[in-house]
């Protein structure tokens, strides 16, 4: 099972946070942001306000990113790869069973991440394309994919590697349509749950349908 990889420092911080004082401030200003992100949108925003919350001085943000925009992608890039994490250890003790039981581990997996913290999860997905660059979206794309190809390659019916990448783009492509439309639409109604068979067995077909 590979290990998650190390997460990348997003071009936009300016000190990188290596010891856990500056991991800590960091996640301070990161969870300050999402608090207040939720509270006042992202356009109403001071820097005085957030580092109140946060606890920290305004020095202290400028030590860390250059501005707003920066912090609010480091804190999507945080948060996703931050899940990234979550979903390839649910799926780490599952070697030799088939795709279908991978499937329905990451969306259960998916949903409790997501539905944990609606509000948050909303907020930054709203968010994300305003703020975060094409090469940001690429990786975090790319990461997600290489979960579901991580899932096909120990399933017992794994595809051949010809096909395995682009069942495991279609996989994530299917999967973060649905998960990110319920929570945008779907939040205080969860779909999800009334959905989660049709999704499943909607993944799971990619492989028979792969072969034909």
């Amino acid at each position: 099972m590979p290990k998650p990889p190390a997460p990348k420092k997003p071009a936009s911080l300016r000190k990188k946070p290596l010891q856990s004082r500056s991991q800590f401030t960091l996640g301070a200003l990161q969870e300050a942001f999402v608090r207040v992100l939720i509270e006042r949108g992202f356009e109403k925003i001071t820097i005085r306000e957030l580092v109140s919350v946060a606890g920290i001085g305004v020095g202290t943000f400028y030590d860390y990113v250059p501005n707003m925009r920066a912090l609010a992608a480091s804190t999507i890039h945080k948060r996703c790869t931050d899940s990234a994490s979550e979903l390839l250890q649910a799926i780490a003790p599952l070697a030799g069973q088939s795709f279908a039981v991978h499937t329905q581990t990451l969306l259960q997996t998916l949903i409790k991440e997501g539905f944990g913290k609606p509000q948050e999860w909303t907020a930054l997905l709203l968010l994300e394309r305003q703020v975060s660059s094409a090469a940001a979206l690429r990786k975090i794309h790319e990461s997600y994919v290489g979960i579901w190809a991580a899932a096909l390659r120990q399933s017992t019916d794994s595809p051949s590697e010809d096909k395995l990448q682009s069942v495991a783009r279609m996989a994530h492509a299917l999967s973060y349509g649905w998960y990110s439309h319920d929570l945008l639409f779907y939040a205080d109604d969860p779909q999800h749950q009334r959905s989660l068979d049709e999704m499943i067995k909607a993944i799971a077909g990619l492989l028979p349908a792969s072969l034909g």
